[in-house]
């Protein structure tokens, strides 16, 4: 990485890369700004951001000058995943820059990871290629901390066509740039009639640059007089101060606070022996009290930590992804599972999951109504339960389109779903008839 100032662009590039990538350091630090603002928006991660990257493409160099974020509407989630009405504003926001001047067409784009590493999702790679097709646009990844700087790294197409997605073929740090100055700006600038975000002039010339402020005569003028302060008396209770007697008449000030009576000590000495000589008796009858006290502490007091299943609930236009963490405990100790789906008003559906189900970490199923509520119940050889609840709330898709798919897909889903709970109940009967065997079996 050659240094970046607000003056000169800085460059990135690779044996891989076909070409140099060129950026305004100005232009990233306020993504980098702006990523950061997201980051520590919500709990637990944050929200995703992305947007343009505008600049220029002269057949060997992608400069980039500029940036233009995309209002995403997080309607699937925090994360950057665009929902129909987020594709067509990006498709509108890369039409109207394709309208901007040579020095500012659309480059590529950008997005921010806060739950994963800097790579290209499959996503991500849709949204590239749909949106992005041009061999020399690139992608630009971002991944936040909260103690360290951010890392960032460039995808972009080969030779070939081929894209490496699993990583960034050479990562870069953004450090924090000093800020601004807070001079006034030249005359007749851009910086004199909005706030900047973008460095797309000549190399050598910073946009919006403060003038030196001139130098100011000091001042020989005598000060102003200023008025004599008028003291503020407050009324002290009596018990607080010393008598009015002692005290100047007229003058304010700070007063003596009254001694302590000795009366005080003495009481305070007498309820520490007490205190002192039941601590003595408690200590010599220790051997008759402290057992049952143990007793009880471990019968309250519970010997591990709550375990916990992660269970999460999204939605895929009409079709739930229903996903647990499968490296807890409970679910890697775990002999059986049953997944409880209660879709609205319906009945209850219940469907058995082995060890290797359980240990995929998720199942998908076609919801009906705008309300369903899941039940994940996991248990060990020991016969010990850990059930965990949740429940998701939204709109249906609507019909037609992309939602004909879908509605196959959730009938199918359906149907899945109805035979693994036969399937269910089908094991449970056989539970059912082995266990009357086995009584019959001890009785005889």
């Amino acid at each position: 990485m050659e240094p970046g100032t607000e003056i000169a662009l800085s460059t990135w590039s690779m044996p891989r890369c076909p070409f140099e990538i060129e950026y305004s350091a100005r232009v990233l630090d306020d993504i980098r700004l702006a990523v950061m603002d997201a980051f520590f928006s919500l709990p637990r991660g944050g929200a995703e951001i992305g947007g343009l990257l505008l600049g220029s493409w002269d057949g060997g160099r992608v400069a980039i000058t500029g940036y233009e974020a995309l209002d995403c509407q997080h309607a699937l989630g925090p994360s950057f995943t665009l929902s129909p009405h987020d594709q067509a504003q990006l498709a509108e926001l890369i039409a109207a820059a394709r309208r901007n001047p040579p020095n500012r067409q659309p480059v590529g784009w950008y997005h921010s990871h806060t739950r994963s590493e800097i790579f290209l999702s499959e996503a991500d790679l849709a949204i590239h290629n749909g949106f992005f097709p041009e061999p020399w646009q690139v992608a630009l990844v971002l991944k936040p901390h909260t103690f360290e700087p951010m890392r960032a790294g460039f995808f972009f197409r080969e030779s070939d066509g081929s894209m490496r997605v699993k990583s960034s073929y050479q990562e870069f740090r953004l450090e924090p740039m000093p800020l601004r100055g807070a001079g006034p700006p030249a005359p007749n600038s851009p910086a004199a009639q909005r706030p900047q975000r973008d460095d797309s002039g000549a190399r050598g010339t910073l946009v919006g640059t403060p003038l030196p402020l001139p130098a100011q005569p000091v001042p020989t003028a005598e000060p102003p007089k200023v008025k004599p302060r008028v003291p503020i008396t407050r009324e002290i209770p009596a018990e607080w101060t010393q008598p009015a007697e002692t005290a100047t008449a007229g003058t304010p000030g700070f007063q003596q606070l009254r001694p302590e009576p000795p009366g005080r000590w003495l009481k305070a000495m007498a309820i520490l022996a007490v205190g002192l000589a039941m601590g003595a008796a408690g200590y010599q009858t220790r051997q008759y009290w402290l057992p049952q006290v143990i007793a009880k502490s471990r019968a309250v007091l519970p010997t591990e930590s709550d375990p916990s299943l992660a269970l999460t609930v999204s939605d895929d236009n009409g079709r739930l992804k229903i996903q647990w963490d499968r490296n807890t405990p409970a679910v890697r100790d775990a002999r059986e599972a049953t997944l409880e789906v209660t879709d609205g008003a319906a009945a209850p559906q219940f469907v058995h999951l082995d060890r290797a189900h359980l240990a995929s970490g998720g199942f998908s199923y076609g919801r009906q109504t705008e309300r369903v509520d899941v039940t994940l119940v996991v248990a060990d050889s020991g016969g010990r339960e850990v059930k965990e609840r949740t429940s998701f709330l939204g709109r249906l898709p609507a019909p037609g389109g992309a939602g004909d798919a879908d509605a196959q897909r959730a009938e199918k889903l359906q149907k899945d779903l109805e035979f693994q709970a036969a399937k269910t109940r089908k094991l449970e009967k056989d539970l059912k008839d082995m266990r009357e065997q086995l009584q019959k079996s001890k009785q005889n």
